[in-house]
């Protein structure tokens, strides 16, 4: 067989395997892995010394050093395509959107430099610049061409990972938002306990969770005693702090996994316990009032002490039907208050 029908037999063969670059990575890739399977079809087309990838910056536009090989020649690199920046070729090469061969500036002893820019019909992405011993003179028109196709494959896998990726941080950004929506619109703006709204729409779960699994559950109206004196006295922003000491207060005694805190209205708030005895209720209730007696809450002019009441109610597994609403639990909590 002929030199020049082996020549053709390798370049369609090579051309073959180019084409099935994008084949030979899963979706998504990360960058790491689209420049190490890069490199090893460059190192198949041409003898290379050093090789470096650049990417742009979305939020500067700047071309950003990547990756290095071998790692001790990043600071060269740099430095040729600062220099090739500064005498207007490095522009030259990217608009044009071409491989190229262009002299050495900060490199030494080397034969040849190729710059491959990648860029797609919608953006640049980046440069990759390579080094080789081989003369100028001896790079090829075939090898140009392979480097080329090899290039837009590239660069076409690229486009795709980091759009996915830009994807996927606006996703988590808008997911995180809508929990963050989620929440604000479920709690209190003042205490950071549940408001109103979602007390309307989580008791009534949590009664009808209870009577199905015929589990004990309990309520606790809690009131801060003369709370109207304290604002009259103090003042509102006293007041303020008054109930978020008060919340933070029960936050402190009753179990974060399973209880939770509604504020029902003013300076009111129900309290939620679920899988919880009546006499066990009494017992929490208890400890709460007096441990909300004990916080000693200071202002600019003075160093207020409050007192809570509370009412307790609930349902065990013996007693419960189906007949339980939210509204007659409720409304029995408020008496008798345990003050």
């Amino acid at each position: 067989m002929s030199e020049r029908r082996i020549a053709l037999l390798e370049l369609i063969e090579n051309i073959e395997r180019l084409g099935r670059f994008q084949d030979r990575l899963d979706f998504p890739s990360s960058v790491n892995q689209i420049w190490s399977a890069f490199l090893v079809d460059v190192q198949n087309l041409i003898e290379i010394e050093v090789c470096a990838l650049f990417l742009v910056d979305e939020n500067t536009n700047e071309f950003i050093l990547k990756y290095a090989v071998p790692e001790d020649s990043a600071k060269l690199c740099r430095k040729e395509i600062d220099l090739q920046i500064e005498c207007g070729i490095f522009s030259w090469i990217i608009n044009r959107r071409q491989p190229a061969l262009i002299p050495a500036l900060a490199f030494e002893e080397v034969a040849s430099v190729v710059m491959l820019p990648l860029s797609t019909v919608k953006r640049t992405l980046g440069v990759v610049l390579l080094t080789t011993p081989i003369q100028e003179s001896f790079i090829t028109h075939e090898n140009m061409k392979l480097l080329t196709m090899l290039t837009k494959e590239c660069s076409l896998v690229m486009e795709n990972t980091l759009l996915y990726k830009r994807l996927r941080r606006k996703h988590l950004s808008l997911e995180k938002a809508n929990k963050e929506i989620k929440q604000l619109s479920r709690t209190d703006s003042l205490t950071g306990c549940y408001n109103r709204g979602h007390l309307n729409e989580l008791l009534p779960r949590e009664i009808k969770r209870a009577i199905r699994y015929r589990r004990s559950m309990a309520l606790a109206m809690c009131d801060i005693d003369h709370f109207k004196k304290v604002n009259d006295t103090y003042g509102h922003q006293c007041g303020d702090e008054v109930l978020k000491i008060f919340v933070q207060s029960i936050s402190e005694l009753i179990r974060t996994d399973t209880d939770w805190l509604a504020r029902y209205g003013g300076e009111e708030f129900l309290l939620v316990l679920p899988e919880t005895k009546l006499e066990n209720a009494y017992g929490l209730a208890e400890r709460l009032r007096k441990h909300i007696a004990q916080k000693i809450i200071e202002t600019e002019e003075d160093k207020v002490s409050i007192t809570a009441s509370f009412g307790v109610t609930g349902f065990d597994v013996s007693s419960s039907s189906n007949n339980i609403t939210p509204e007659a639990l409720i409304k029995t909590s408020h008496h008798p208050p345990i003050t």
